[in-house]
């Protein structure tokens, strides 16, 4: 369900415009941070305006921040005007970085850092999954929640497509690290022998964290023949669904009427801000 072969569709190059960044939220701050840690981060920032709470503001990450950030709207921030949003993006006027989100959001195939060519794309890089997430809840987060009352009991993951693939994998390795999991369009095809044997040495867990998942019902891989499928992907169905016997997600499945895959960014973010905003 993501980008296929060396050139990609035309949404992975497109460039991003960031309106919210230059007409402002009435009723969060936005502002961007920029992070040298890594290949170079852009932290997209929307506080809400007013006193934070005494616990804290609750966070949602979301993964592909410069993507996130570009369909995500000042009404949308307004039906959460109790939520902060961190966008973790890349030192990229583009919304995404191709190249380093597939490194950075696929997991490893066992012991050692993991990294290999990647089998999909070629001239790419895949398996940096466990250095990302500890880079993530290390510098980034540190980054991102300096000066900020934020509550650590209250932060939620959100990512789609490899982003989702890696939301699947933060959940099951280290589930500690989120309060919640919003996983959206998650490319599991990318190589589903591999999720499910991550899932199956998954520590179960009682209760297990709330998961939302949602995905289009016209979704195909970029670049593959024929006409949009009639409904969402089985395998992915099947894989959330399965979840919920090892290692105890019981996901809220929601399947987006006529979206295709780059557009259910913009129908789950209302849904992801709404279970990120849950007390």
């Amino acid at each position: 369900m993501a980008e296929h072969g060396k050139v990609g569709p035309e949404h992975a190059r497109r460039t991003a415009e960031m309106k919210l960044l230059s007409e402002g939220a009435a009723s969060h701050h936005i502002s961007v941070r920029r992070v040298e840690t890594g290949p170079g981060h852009r932290l997209y920032l929307a506080v809400p305006k007013g006193e934070a709470p005494a616990d804290g503001w609750p966070v949602l990450y979301l993964l592909d921040g410069n993507a996130a950030f570009d369909f995500l709207t000042a009404e949308m921030l307004a039906a959460v005007p109790g939520l902060m949003l961190v966008g973790v993006g890349y030192d990229t006027d583009k919304q995404f970085s191709r190249e380093r989100r597939t490194l950075d959001f696929t997991p490893p195939e066992g012991p050692g850092d993991g990294i290999r060519p990647d089998h999909v794309h070629e001239g790419r890089m895949a398996g940096g999954a466990l250095q990302f997430l500890d880079r993530l809840t290390g510098p980034l987060r540190i980054a991102a929640e300096e000066g900020l009352r934020v509550d650590p009991a209250r932060r939620i993951l959100w990512g789609h497509s490899f982003g989702g693939l890696f939301t699947l994998y933060a959940a099951l390795t280290w589930p500690g690290e989120f309060a919640r999991y919003a996983v959206i369009s998650p490319s599991i095809w990318w190589d589903e022998a591999l999720i499910r044997r991550i899932a199956a040495a998954a520590r179960p867990l009682d209760p297990a964290p709330p998961m939302l998942m949602a995905l289009g019902d016209k979704e195909k891989r970029s670049g593959s023949d024929g006409p949009p499928p009639d409904g969402p992907a089985p395998a992915t169905m099947d894989f959330i669904q399965g979840l919920a016997q090892h290692p105890g997600y019981r996901a809220r499945i929601h399947v987006l009427k006529d979206h295709v895959h780059i557009q259910t960014i913009a129908g789950s973010l209302p849904l992801a801000l709404a279970f990120a905003a849950e007390a």
